[in-house]
């Protein structure tokens, strides 16, 4: 478990950066907005292009092979854009591409790691484990990576190199990890396995409704984020340091959401802490909208992220507890291909809108659908819904 928590630490330093100075060099580009919005696209399109895949692969092989060689391929791609940035070679379709593959890469280490990680620490300290996955991750994320990539970014290609070397260092610390095969079972398609974890995804009421929450908050957040950095730099007129450090009040809030999400749990009872966790992701977004105020931008970006930390924790936790091992690596990751692939779909969408009605209107509007979406699945996510699929 330390191996992996430093792994996630150092990879996630190098992840904050790049989070930082990809939609800055996209900025330096070009200003339109359906260009830079087109970079946030292609990062998050994996996730609902190739997940699937992914998930049913990763049910197949040596879980802890996949998250190696998706690291090793990260930190060569990274390598080949830190040069092509060096030679000022970068271009908008460039982006994009080195962005999907990244993204790709990703898509197996994630698997991997969360069909892994039962089998490390025990279904009964999986909320603890992943509180502290989530801690680690978000103070290098979003926490230390991305100051470190504004501040990095008037000397690039230094952002991209120092992205190259996490993921090698990452996949260096995890050669040491025992082989952690899938289980034993029958031989099939690829086909049919990934539809055994539709099947299984969808036959369960409370994943469903979870499905519908991870889409549109995914969606929402997307079409707001996938222009921020206009809205950043146009509206709030922050420099490209100063536009790293609202990513660090996000982080902030999204380390003290993953620590408290237990509490707040135990305090509301697992729906409503669920359906808080959706209102402080949403509202925040709605002030920033009607305020355009830096010092504003910053308290909203903690709150959050603290909804962003007691969501990933709560959910995370219930979707491994609930889930058999064989099917883990598909169950999961066709939850991420609805959550994030909403998001690629989701910065699309707040592109168009910020090239018609101005950088704004994306953020107002997922200030004002996330609460709404969050009142409506209070019934389907309910202490007593949640509490009886977990023992199921």
């Amino acid at each position: 478990m330390r191996r992996l928590l430093a792994s996630v630490g150092i990879s996630g330093v190098g992840d904050g950066i790049r989070q930082t100075a990809l939609p800055l060099l996209a900025a330096a580009l070009t200003a339109d907005p359906l260009g830079v919005s087109a970079v946030a696209v292609a990062e998050l399109l994996p996730w609902l292009l190739v997940t699937l895949l992914a998930g049913a692969l990763v049910d197949r092989w040596d879980r802890r092979t996949v998250v190696l060689a998706a690291n090793t391929f990260r930190a060569v791609l990274a390598g080949v854009l830190t040069g092509l940035v060096a030679i000022q070679l970068a271009s908008i379709p460039l982006l994009c591409l080195v962005a999907f593959g990244l993204t790709a890469a990703e898509t197996f280490a994630d698997a991997a790691s969360q069909a892994l990680l039962p089998a490390l620490v025990g279904i009964d300290d999986l909320e603890r484990a992943n509180s502290r996955l989530s801690v680690v991750s978000n103070v290098t994320v979003q926490f230390v990576g991305p100051p470190l990539g504004g501040l990095l970014f008037a000397m690039r290609p230094l952002p991209f190199a120092a992205d190259a070397v996490s993921f090698a260092a990452s996949a260096l610390l995890l050669r040491d990890l025992p082989p952690l095969p899938s289980p034993p079972r029958e031989k099939s398609s690829l086909r049919r396995d990934i539809g055994e974890g539709l099947r299984f995804l969808f036959a369960r009421p409370v994943l469903r409704a979870m499905v519908i929450a991870v889409v549109l908050s995914n969606l929402l957040m997307g079409a707001a984020f996938g222009v921020f950095v206009l809205y950043s730099l146009n509206v709030l007129h922050l420099s490209p340091a100063e536009y790293g450090l609202l990513f660090t009040a996000f982080a902030g809030g999204a380390v003290a959401g993953s620590v408290l999400a237990g509490r707040l749990r135990s305090l509301l009872g697992a729906g409503p802490a669920v359906i808080s966790s959706m209102l402080l992701l949403g509202l925040p977004f709605l002030l920033m909208a009607v305020v355009p105020d830096a010092y504003v931008a910053g308290a909203a970006m903690v709150v959050t992220g603290i909804g962003e930390g007691v969501w990933n924790v709560l959910n995370m936790s219930l979707r491994q507890a609930v889930t058999p091992d064989a099917l883990r690596g598909r169950v999961l990751s066709t939850f991420r291909m609805f959550g994030l692939g909403s998001g690629a779909v989701g910065a699309a969408v707040g592109g168009v809108l910020a090239a018609l009605f101005g950088v704004r209107f994306p953020i107002l509007a997922a200030g004002i659908a996330l609460p709404a979406a969050a009142v409506l699945l209070l019934p389907a996510l309910s202490t007593r819904a949640i509490e009886e699929a977990r023992v199921s």
